[in-house]
This record gives C-alpha cells, structure tokens and sequence, in this order.
C-alpha cells in the first residue's frame, strides 16, 4: 500500500499516531489525580512505562475519537461531520471513558436527531464550564495527515471536527493550529511555530497568538501544566513547546504524565506532534510493543498519507 510514497513522510505520519495513543496511554491512568502530589502517592515509582488498557476499553477519549476520527476519513475518504458524530456515539454508549461533560452532552444531542454543528453550539450554552477545554485538540491530528498538502481544507476540516463537540472558538482555532503544525512537521519543517503564527495571525483568538509567542523563550518550568480543568490554550503551548525544544518523546510523555494537570490530554497532543517530528523511530523501543493497537494505528496513518496523495495526483490531472 505504501509504495512510491515518500518513506520519510510516512515515517512521520505514523509516529504522529503512535505518539498520540503512547501518550494517551501513558498519562491516562494519572489524569484523574490532578497534582503531582497525588500522582507520587498513587504511583510511589513513578510513571515510566504504558500500562495495559482496561478490559474491553483500549483508549479513552482522546485516543479514541482520534481512531474513529481517522476510521471515518479512511472508509468514506473525506470528511463526514454526520459519519463521525454517529461513531463517536455509538462508543459513548459502549463504553465513553474518560468523555468530558461538555462531549457527552454534544453528542447525546446529535443523538436525539440535531444536526451536528448545533448540537455542539447548544452544548456550549448549556454546558458553558469546560467551553475551552481540549478534547476538539487532541484528537484532530488524523485530519493534518489527510490534508497534509492541501492547507485551506485542513483548515476548514480542522475547524469541523472540533465544532461537532467543542463550539467555543478557542478549540476551534486550537485544533487548527495543532494541525497546521502536525503539517509542517511532516515535511520536516522543525520551525514550525513561526508557520502557525503566520497562518494564524488576526484570525485566532488573542490567547493563542500570546502563547505561541512565549513558546521560543519560556522555560519548562513555568509551563502551565497544571491547569485544571483542560484549556486547549495551554494544552497548544505545552505540546508547542516541548516539540520545538527538541525534547524527546520518552522524556516529555514521562514528564507530563507525573505533572499533574491535563496530563492526559498534554501527553496525547505532545506526543502526536513529536511523533511527527521524529517519525516512529522516536517511540521508544520498549513501548511500541505495548502501544495498544499498535499495527492499526500504523496502518490508519498509511492510509491517510496514501488517500491523500490519491486525491493530490487526481487534482493534478484534472
């Protein structure tokens, strides 16, 4: 499937999702603990390693609307807000780990038959606590890999697939600026915040452009990292970070699922965007085996560089 493709592209793409379950993976059992001091007391030996998924419960949230996120894009090649929204459902009502109040409510909407752009404006009235969180970020990274080469459709789609959940315009523009920088990774662009701020500028909120600012020259300790409850902001200038400081996929995921916090939600979008930088030779070697799914993670992210390049070459000709 993957031949004639760009090795190095490929590489990237599949490092972005495995990076973003091994981070899922690996913060999950300590995003409910919120500090770091409650973290040390539950795990005494620290967070090193990825822990087996509960029984019939591979992912949680993040994770897992990513996979059906690049399970609807794969299957019906392109973008349909009605085809993932029913996804989404359908796993709410099997199993929903670790899903937000503000997801939940969206989606149970769209259930009882509203349209899936209104069903996320309604949620964000009703359920205006946690309008900013995260959850429209962390699983987007799917949309980057399929329109990696065509920057106005990533961007719409980015839009699209957070406003289904998450309407407040700060997630909207959040998921656009992880995908956008997803993107420049991929093609090796390790500058990639300058690029961000440029696609971003007088379009994104204030916050975001004040962030990605502070990204070159903050120190990794006064990274906000323990916000609670998540705010996609600092969820982007955390990952923005980490990313552009060459820090490496072990010792930023380890960091972050022992900081307290959103870990969870941190660790699942830094490990995403270091998973594109560094291409899946930067997972380490001892977790790959252990990342849960492992080989259809793999292989969505093939099919979603390949789809892609289908459509480009069909562009070409037409």
């Amino acid at each position: 499937m993957a031949d004639g493709l760009d090795p190095q592209l490929l590489s990237r793409a599949r490092g972005a999702l495995l990076g973003l379950v091994a981070g899922n993976q690996l913060a999950a059992p300590t995003q409910h603990l919120g500090t770091p001091e409650a973290i040390r007391k539950a795990f005494p030996d620290g967070v090193w390693d990825l822990s087996p998924s509960p029984p019939g419960s591979p992912y949680d949230d993040d994770a897992a609307m990513a996979m059906m996120l690049a399970d609807s894009l794969t299957e019906r090649r392109g973008f349909e807000a009605a085809d993932i929204a029913r996804r989404w459902i359908r796993w709410m009502e099997r199993d929903g780990r670790g899903l937000s109040t503000l997801t939940r409510r969206a989606l149970t909407l769209i259930d009882q038959q509203i349209e899936p752009f209104e069903a996320g404006r309604r949620a964000l009235l009703d359920e205006p606590q946690g309008a900013a969180g995260s959850g429209g970020v962390t699983r987007c990274i799917p949309v980057a890999l399929r329109y990696h080469d065509d920057v106005d459709r990533l961007i719409r789609v980015s839009h699209q697939q957070a406003a289904i959940t998450h309407a407040d315009e700060r997630s909207s523009w959040g998921a656009v600026a992880a995908n956008l920088a997803a993107r420049e990774l991929l093609h090796g662009n390790i500058y990639f915040v300058e690029e961000v701020v440029h696609q971003l500028q007088e379009k994104a909120p204030r916050a975001f452009l004040e962030a990605l600012h502070r990204v070159p020259r903050e120190r990794q300790e006064d990274l906000p990292v323990r916000t609670q409850p998540s705010y996609v902001v600092h969820c982007i200038e955390i990952a923005f970070w980490f990313t552009t400081h060459d820090r490496s996929v072990e010792d930023a995921l380890v960091y972050l699922a022992q900081a307290g916090g959103d870990s969870g939600g941190n660790a699942t979008l830094t490990g995403a965007l270091l998973g594109a930088r560094y291409g899946e030779a930067g997972i380490p070697a001892q977790w790959m085996g252990k990342i849960a799914g492992g080989k259809r993670v793999t292989r969505l992210a093939e099919t979603l560089i390949q789809q892609s390049m289908e459509r480009g070459a069909r562009n070409s000709v037409a």
